[in-house]
């Protein structure tokens, strides 16, 4: 008997393993806090409003900044971190712990599966086409009113109808992760990132949409084209196909019936509640969450589940997503520890040093990297335009950018990376609502990350070359 294993399983097993979620995070916390005995703290003085205001920035002087953790206090600090984030970000926790267990709710009804039943019958031979046409849909989202939180419950629905289709979970995750990804990155009209960049660095809200609309269109049909390649290349109908939805076999359970037309509705309804609250009303995760909760309610009534049987399945739902809740505030624990050891200013005010001196098509393309590695630490578009801007503005005019530039370099940097970092809650969230594993996630998109920053890098040399916003 031969017990080797095969060529593929030796590959699997001689593959680089990339850490668990939890060391990452546990690593750059102790990295963090290193840093502080090596980098002097600093700050810029804050206008009114918390911004940074350009040419303040000093270093801490002997005495100052008694507040900084000493060397004594840094195990207590980086341990502490994690809980300190997750107070921190209690809104995003409870809104994903809401979301599973509303969406599982909806799934006992049965109408995910009628649905992922009734497409895979419509598109028979042709299931490539939902990439497309869903991710263009993602995008606009993304673009217009800055859909981001509101891709983890789409997962629930894209895994099993990829599956279904015969490709792997990470494909379901990638169709409303990249294709919002994309659209949030190359917006024009994104209220979150250009409607607070832009008024920070004096321009009026929404100036330059013509060339952020040409970018946007090419952003995006380069995610669509990444994942459609793919998805060709790890179809595997034999290993992914679930034969529950099957569409070649008549199975009353799945059949798509009045009940699962009114629970689609409803979810339909909700989400065009949603939409117009974040334009109209401003939500965010908190109302969000009231919106979807309410709909897996009225789900849960329409398919006659019993209170019991909604609780059992809330309480499933939760449970799934926990893992990304604690991963969100043990992330936001390490930018409360950066900002406790007063290093996040020291970083911005460097990288504007470095800037300060570069040609103006390497000035932006600097920019862009910068703003990417901030965003590690600031994974969040409002709040890192408000870090950001006040100091990257008045920097491109003395390096011979233009301030819509330095906006386009701020939107590319908040967006490309939000798909790869683990402090992301959209992606841990998504991640964990797909049930795969972050190392599954990095193997697929690392090499994105390299083109959509060769891309980026492009975009934006163009922008400088051709006056955008002269």
């Amino acid at each position: 008997m031969n017990d080797r294993p095969s060529a593929p399983a030796r590959a699997a097993d001689d593959a680089p393993r990339v850490p668990h979620v939890y060391v990452i995070i546990l690593g750059l916390l102790v990295a963090t806090a290193l840093a502080s005995l090596v980098v002097p703290g600093g700050a810029f003085v804050r206008d009114a409003d918390g911004r940074p205001v350009p040419g303040s920035f000093r270093f801490d002087a002997p005495g100052e900044g008694s507040d900084r953790p000493g060397p004594a206090a840094l195990p207590m600090a980086v341990l502490s971190a994690p809980l300190r984030g997750m107070v921190d970000a209690a809104d995003i926790i409870a809104f994903l712990v809401v979301i599973g267990g509303a969406f599982r709710i909806i799934d006992r009804s049965g109408a995910f599966r009628a649905l992922v039943h009734a497409t895979v019958r419509l598109v028979a031979g042709r299931g490539w086409l939902v990439i497309p046409l869903s991710m263009c849909v993602f995008s606009i989202g993304g673009a217009v009113f800055g859909m981001s939180e509101e891709v983890i419950p789409f997962v629930l629905i894209f895994v099993p109808l990829a599956r279904a289709l015969g490709y792997p979970p990470v494909i379901g995750v990638a169709i409303p992760l990249v294709g919002a990804g994309m659209g949030f990155a190359g917006a024009m009209l994104n209220p979150f990132t250009i409607g607070v960049a832009q008024p920070i660095a004096g321009l009026p809200f929404p100036s330059g949409v013509g060339f952020r609309t040409g970018a946007w269109l090419v952003l995006t049909a380069f995610g669509i084209g990444w994942v459609l390649l793919q998805a060709a290349r790890l179809r595997d109908p034999a290993r992914w196909h679930e034969p529950e939805t099957d569409a070649s076999r008549p199975d009353r359970e799945h059949a798509f019936v009045l009940r699962h037309a009114a629970v689609l509705a409803a979810l339909a309804a909700g989400i065009a509640v949603m939409v117009w609250g974040i334009g109209a009303r401003e939500w965010y995760v908190i109302e969000i969450g009231a919106v979807f909760l309410g709909v897996g309610l009225v789900a849960g009534l329409v398919a006659r589940l019993s209170g019991h049987e909604m609780a059992r399945a809330f309480t499933d739902g939760a449970r799934d997503l926990l893992g990304a809740a604690i991963v969100v505030g043990a992330a936001r624990g390490i930018v409360l520890l950066a900002g406790d050891l007063r290093l996040l200013d020291p970083t911005l005010h460097g990288i504007a040093t470095v800037l300060g001196s570069a040609p103006p098509v390497v000035a932006a393309s600097l920019m862009f990297a910068f703003q990417s590695m901030l965003n590690f630490f600031v994974p969040s578009g409002s709040g890192q335009a408000a870090l950001t801007m006040p100091i990257m503005a008045p920097l491109a005019d003395l390096v011979g950018v233009t301030r819509e530039v330095s906006v386009l370099a701020f939107q590319f940097g908040d967006g490309f990376s939000n798909l790869i970092i683990p402090t992301s809650a959209v992606l841990m969230g998504s991640l964990e609502a797909g049930h795969v594993t972050y190392e599954e996630w990095f193997r697929f998109s690392w090499r994105l990350q390299v083109w959509l920053f060769l891309l980026g890098a492009a975009i934006l040399t163009t922008a400088v070359i051709g006056g955008f916003g002269a």
